[in-house]
């Protein structure tokens, strides 16, 4: 079933059936974050509005919340607009989220940083309208891509189970025979010529024998602890070994098993 995506009401959409668009904005001035908030009530859309009056308490406000709309001043008490940018850039809830800088400093070298770092539009405050409001956000809206929700983008634990038992067990079938032969060929070679270095074949074949009783091993594991043992880690960082099972794993020279 394909995952949900977060989408942005449009303008064209009913207000009865369109969910509030979360707008933050980003401001210093008392006025002027209510007239941004008038501007959003003019919408053809529901909006809740979100302030912020310094980048400190923006940051929080992006941590918690995944805006639709983000409306930054440039000038601020403890930074830039552009500085609030590159957190939004940095926070995995509102990296893709469309911004919209409305400042009183429409001096073209803060217009191409803005828009460089990743700003829809630039809006001064002294000459911005209703309508070029209505008409900056709803190309900000139409031209986002949509983020897939991560929760539900997520596979059942129960399909992550059964798809990573098969995997294993696939894999563990394909190399088993291919220790039997090595085996059995370290076997015949030995048998046919005894090899001068007696302790190193043996330890070999230790290691064939230590290998094949993993691949057993593998195989019989369920999902759920394959997939503990996936995320489980050693003190070290290293992949902890599954848990040993109390049966002792057949020889690779017994009967196949059907």
């Amino acid at each position: 079933m394909p995952a949900p995506q977060i989408t942005h009401p449009s303008p064209l959409t009913p207000l009865s059936n369109t969910p509030p668009l979360e707008v933050l904005i980003l401001d210093d001035e008392r006025f002027d974050r209510h007239r941004l908030a008038r501007l959003c009530s003019g919408l053809e859309f529901p909006c809740a509005i979100s302030n912020a009056t310094s980048l400190t308490e923006f940051q929080d406000l992006l941590a918690q919340t995944t805006f639709g709309l983000i409306l930054l001043d440039y000038a601020l008490p403890d930074g830039t607009g552009l500085e609030a940018l590159n957190m939004m850039h940095l926070c995995a809830r509102n990296l893709n989220t469309p911004a919209l800088m409305v400042s009183g400093l429409a001096e073209s070298g803060i217009m191409d940083q803005a828009e460089a770092a990743g700003c829809y539009r630039f809006l001064e405050k002294d000459t911005l309208s209703s309508e070029a409001f209505a008409c900056a956000v709803k190309d900000a809206l139409t031209l986002t891509v949509p983020l897939v929700a991560s929760d539900s983008a997520r596979f059942e634990s129960a399909e992550v189970e059964q798809l990573l038992a098969r995997a294993v067990a696939l894999y563990a079938q394909d190399i088993k025979p291919m220790v039997s032969r090595l085996m059995r060929q370290m076997r015949n070679l030995r048998a046919q010529q005894p090899l001068d270095d007696a302790p190193a074949s043996h330890a070999a074949e230790q290691n064939c024998l230590s290998l094949w009783s993993f691949l057993i091993e593998m195989e019989r594991q369920d999902g759920a602890t394959l997939l503990a043992n996936v995320t489980r880690t050693a003190p070290t960082g290293t992949p902890a070994p599954p848990e040993p099972k109390s049966s002792k794993p057949p020889s690779p020279f017994s009967a196949p098993r059907h």
